[in-house]
Formats: structure tokens, C-alpha cells, sequence
């Protein structure tokens, strides 16, 4: 059995459990989309009823809207208040500059493509019984455009010294090597090793399907033939499409690219688009989320 994530996500075989857990994690990612690009307002807390009602616009159910709220709040993304029988929810600090990081990049309106020969690297070493810790390294070196060259040795073609710094002192890791330098000679297999991580191919294909998913919705926003409702969905489908493109992207300098690499156009698509959809989609926001509905 295949089931679709909804946001562009890739199909995946499971059972009813394991589509349970993709329908769980697309509302997750939906709602942080959401948070990273539409509170605003002096960031103060959102009703429960009013993020229930947004997320209703993507078809999440009102049960699953508030276990989304749970496991957000769990996971250390959200805070909830409550004050009288009004239950909000607000972005935690660390929340906060997590979606403030990776905004960034997502909206960064050009990319890395000059180099100066330099390299960032990293070598590390974790417990072996901590996996939660491995996984979040790892996400984040792949944000940071660091892809691995052995198991625990990570590289990148951009000056990463102070952001890797950042992220081992917020993840409480101590054991690592942290060198950015010009000297680093990728003999003939390591070289290969490194191509085949980054999946060059794979990732023009995927901007490829970008550019051919939005071409339509491009030209109807053109023409100004977009309403706030649809404006709200399409743009938040958009953002997490290119959030997912940008976290398999490495930003390689044009130096490791193909000639006619797709990322430039499939870009300046992205930002056409999210721009001119941002204020009619941040007005449905701010009148679902004025809904005062008690969970």
C-alpha cells in the first residue's frame, strides 16, 4: 500500500500504522511551517481554537489539530498558557531561532555559488547508545550543507566555523574537531565517495519536479486569480516543498555542478511566488487564528 505525505513528501509503502505516523508528521510540519512564517504580531500566544481552525484549512481533524499541539509542545517547539478556560500556544525560544535559522536559508535570495577553495570540517565522536543525539547532529550538519565523507566525518564547501560552533555548544557536544581550511586534497575515491553522497542527479531531478508542480500556480498568481484561503494553503505547501529541496541541497559552488543546474530557476520561482502569495496568505492566518473556540 502507497500512501503521500500531502506536502510533496514522496510516497511511501506502510501499514495503517505507518500511515498514521506520516499523517502525524505532516501536520507537525505543517503547523511549523505555519508558526515560522506567520506569527508575527509581537510573537504573543495564539488561541488553541484559532491554530485548530488553520490547520482545518489542510483537512487535519480537530483531534489530530490538538494531539499536533501536544506532541509540539512535548518536543520542546511550543509552550501552551492558559489563562481562565483560554488555552494558548506560543513558540519557545529556542523554537524561535530554530525557525529564524532556517528561514535564512529557505528565503536566502541567492546561493553560495562562489568559493574561495575553502572547506569546513568536522569529525566527531557520540555514545553509541544515543541515538536522539546522533539524529539531531546530523539534521542539523545537513542544514548547514555539511554532507559526510566517512561516518563521523562531515564536510562542506562554506565557511561553517562559527554556525557548526553554535549548534555542538546548543547540543552539549564536546568531543569534535573543528577545522576550516584550504588545504584539504580529496584524493580519487574520497572525491567519488563525496559525489555520490551529494546525489547531484537526484537533486536536479527534484528541482525539476519543483519547477513542473508550480508552474501552474505561478501563472495563476501572475494573474492575480488567487484567493486568501487558497493563498494560505498553496504558499505553506510551497515553503515546505523548498524547505525539503533545500535540506537534501548541499549548495554546492557552481565549481561541483553540471552545467544548466536547475536550482537558480526553480529559486527565483520559489521566491516569485511566496512572495506575491505572503500578504493574502498571512490575512486568511490572522482571521482563522482570531477563532476563540475552547478545546
Amino acid at each position: 500500500m502507497v500512501v503521500n505525505d500531502g506536502l510533496g513528501g514522496q510516497p511511501v509503502l506502510g501499514s495503517p500504522s505507518d500511515r498514521a505516523a506520516v499523517g502525524r508528521a505532516r501536520a507537525q510540519r505543517l503547523l511549523v511551517t505555519l508558526l515560522g512564517d506567520h506569527w508575527h504580531a509581537g510573537r504573543s500566544p495564539l488561541p488553541s481554537g484559532g491554530l485548530v481552525a488553520v490547520l482545518a484549512e489542510f483537512d487535519i481533524a480537530p483531534a489530530n489539530a490538538r494531539a499536533t499541539l501536544s506532541r509540539l509542545t512535548q518536543r520542546g517547539m511550543l509552550q501552551r498558557t492558559k489563562e481562565g478556560r483560554r488555552t494558548s500556544y506560543r513558540l519557545t525560544e529556542p523554537g524561535w531561532h530554530i525557525l529564524q535559522r532556517g528561514a535564512r536559508r529557505i528565503f536566502a535570495t541567492t546561493d553560495e555559488s562562489s568559493w574561495d577553495g575553502s572547506w569546513t570540517l568536522i569529525a566527531f565522536t557520540l555514545p553509541l547508545d544515543d541515538a536522539n543525539q546522533r539524529r539531531l547532529l546530523r539534521a542539523r550538519l545537513r542544514w548547514l550543507t555539511f554532507w559526510p565523507l566517512y561516518d563521523a566525518t562531515w564536510v562542506t564547501p562554506h565557511d561553517r566555523f562559527d554556525e557548526v560552533r553554535e549548534q555542538l555548544s546548543e547540543l552539549g557536544i564536546t568531543d569534535a574537531v573543528v577545522v576550516r581550511s584550504k588545504d584539504l586534497d580529496l584524493l580519487p575515491n574520497g572525491r567519488a565517495r563525496l559525489d555520490a553522497a551529494w546525489r547531484i542527479d537526484e537533486l536536479a531531478a527534484g528541482y525539476q519536479t519543483f519547477l513542473h508542480r508550480y508552474r501552474e500556480l505561478a501563472g495563476r498568481v501572475a494573474a492575480g486569480g488567487v484567493t486568501p484561503a487558497e493563498a494560505l494553503v498553496a504558499r505553506t505547501s510551497l515553503v515546505s516543498d523548498w524547505r525539503a529541496l533545500v535540506g537534501t541541497d548541499p549548495d554546492l559552488p557552481v565549481d561541483f555542478l553540471p552545467p544548466s543546474f536547475p536550482r537558480a530557476e526553480a529559486r527565483a520561482v520559489f521566491l516569485s511566488i511566496s512572495e506575491a502569495l505572503a500578504p493574502l496568505a498571512q490575512k486568511r492566518f490572522e482571521d482563522l487564528v482570531q477563532t476563540l473556540e475552547q478545546l
